[in-house]
């Protein structure tokens, strides 16, 4: 019975080395691929962001200045700023509510340019509080103009937001 335990003992680490060694010489001698490490897509966000116009089609010129959005432990602050320059009328520039990746809506703060005189710029800068974990999609704005002589024309536009940077509150 010793014998037998001896034999086993010696044979069980020979027979597995000779099964490994065989393994390599096999994956080398056959021709065998090597194992290609797969990664996580990261989605990519289409969207605007820092230094972006937002607005072609309007006669002012919109670029978000900033953007961040600050986490917490029950909500993540997105935090939006936007610059309007030389509109060609009485301008006022609204940002309403943002709508998340996973599809909730949260109402703006009410931030606005104030009106704008012809030629003349500002900033808005709004803020929400967007449940933890959840980034922005797209802004709702209104766009308030006003031509010389005329009569104010309210037009609303939503706007894609692309990555936004994180950090830690």
């Amino acid at each position: 019975m010793v014998r037998v335990l001896i034999v086993l003992a010696i044979a069980i680490p020979i027979i597995i080395e000779v099964v490994t060694f065989g393994g390599l010489i096999g994956h080398y001698v056959g021709g065998g691929e090597d194992p290609v490490a797969t990664e996580t897509p990261t989605p990519e966000v289409d969207g605007a962001g820092a230094g972006s116009t937002i607005l072609p089609e309007t006669a002012a010129t919109e670029r978000i200045e900033s953007t961040s959005l600050i986490t917490g432990d029950d909500s993540w602050q997105f935090i939006l700023t936007v610059g309007v320059d030389e509109p060609a009328h009485a301008y006022e520039l609204r940002l309403d509510d943002v709508t998340t990746r996973e599809g909730t809506t949260v109402e703006g703060s009410g931030a606005t340019t104030g009106q704008l005189a012809a030629g003349e710029s500002g900033t808005v800068t709004g803020t929400w509080l967007l449940p933890a974990g959840q980034n922005p999609d797209t802004l709702s704005v209104t766009v308030l103009t006003t031509p010389e002589g005329g009569t104010e024309q309210t037009r609303e536009y939503t706007v894609s937001i692309g990555k936004v940077p994180v950090s830690s509150g």
